[in-house]
């Protein structure tokens, strides 16, 4: 949606990308194995055989983490299992060994980019991609279809994403006029309406509950971003104590909002928001992270998202209760998980070794 140093919003197009030194990175690109079996979810509940420390620190490191091309990373309240190429493994919990990942990639037909933005606990996604052009329009998967999205004509064929459904079904997100001034947006029940936020030149909704809660950002001529709540008709300031700027990403049924702040460019961290305003970061605990951006957070605290290293290089994160735990889309040079339902199934972007965008949806087993 718009240029950020690193592609920090959930609708935002995946161009800042493209603007990283890409030296050292490869890998195979992954086959299409099919929307529909990419998106069977894993019904098991999320796993709590261990752990129960509610605080949000992350000052503990985890032991003898291996990543490879051929690793997989496993989720869980943690402690955690990695299991490696090479056979080696941690194993801290006996109770709960995590679930493994079985990884697909989603597509939308005919287009050379395709990010997603949006997963619902029913397999309904949505995102936006890009066919011919460099301009993004946003599309949705539901009821086994792919289809563009453009009610009504609001987007009037200019830049557009989408993000959602929401478990009610309402889709969100943004597009831009004629002008190039950009608007947030909410589609409910096949209507939809402009979503912007009084006085500013720029507004982008991120996300939207089932209650109607939607958190949002907006930005002026200075080019800073700074978080919006809108609920039951009145909009309130999220803004981190003491940032330069604040872009929410993501909210959960209980009002829990969660994004990236920042006090100078290029060096962002991640929060979460409480109901009750609290704000805490969420750092990922890694030698040589540079930045960590939070995107979504499902209703029994499971927080995603994707940090930088030392090299530059995109992986993705996973968090709950201050503990992290580490995925990447298996052959790909960057992995940015953008969404998480409450079944713990994920999706996002990754980029293949030729650095072509595609979507990605992982299911826990």
């Amino acid at each position: 949606m718009s240029n950020h140093p690193i592609p920090s919003s959930s609708l935002i197009t995946a161009a800042g990308l493209l603007a990283f030194v890409f030296a050292g990175s490869a890998g195979a690109a992954v086959p299409n194995l099919g929307v529909d079996a990419a998106l069977s979810l894993a019904k098991a509940s999320p796993d709590t055989a261990c752990g129960s420390d509610d605080s949000r620190a992350s000052t503990e490191t985890p032991e003898n983490l291996c990543r490879s091309g051929t690793s997989s990373a496993v989720s869980g309240n943690g402690p955690w299992t990695w299991t490696c190429s090479d056979g080696r493994h941690t194993s801290k919990c006996s109770a709960n060994e995590g679930a493994h990942y079985t990884y697909r990639t989603v597509d939308y037909p005919g287009s050379s980019l395709t990010i997603i933005w949006g997963l619902d606990d029913f397999g309904h996604v949505s995102g936006e991609y890009q066919s011919g052009d460099t301009t993004s329009h946003a599309w949705t998967y539901r009821n086994g279809q792919f289809a563009a999205l453009d009610p009504g004509g609001l987007f009037g064929g200019h830049f557009s994403a989408a993000g959602g459904p929401n478990d009610l079904g309402t889709l969100y997100g943004a597009y831009a006029d004629a002008s190039g001034l950009q608007h947030g947006f909410q589609v409910r029940w096949g209507n939809g309406e402009t979503v912007d936020f009084a006085g500013h030149l720029n507004s982008n909704v991120d996300g939207i509950n089932v209650f109607g809660a939607i958190a949002g950002v907006y930005w002026d001529s200075d080019g800073l971003y700074h978080g919006i709540l809108r609920r039951n008709g009145r909009d309130i300031a999220v803004d981190a104590p003491g940032s330069r700027e604040t872009y929410p990403l993501g909210i959960d049924s209980g009002g829990e909002i969660v994004g990236y702040w920042n006090t100078q460019p290029g060096v962002q961290r991640g929060f979460l928001r409480a109901a009750n305003g609290r704000f805490s970061t969420i750092d990922v605990p890694l030698a040589g992270v540079t930045d960590t951006i939070v995107f979504a957070i499902n209703d029994v605290g499971q927080v995603i998202g994707y940090y930088s290293d030392a090299n530059g290089d995109l992986h993705g994160f996973i968090e709950q209760r201050g503990r992290f735990t580490y995925l990447d889309m298996p052959g790909a040079a960057f992995t940015i998980p953008t969404q998480i339902n409450n079944f713990g199934v994920i999706a996002g972007e990754y980029y293949d070794a030729d650095f072509k965008v595609h979507g990605f949806v992982a299911t826990p087993w």
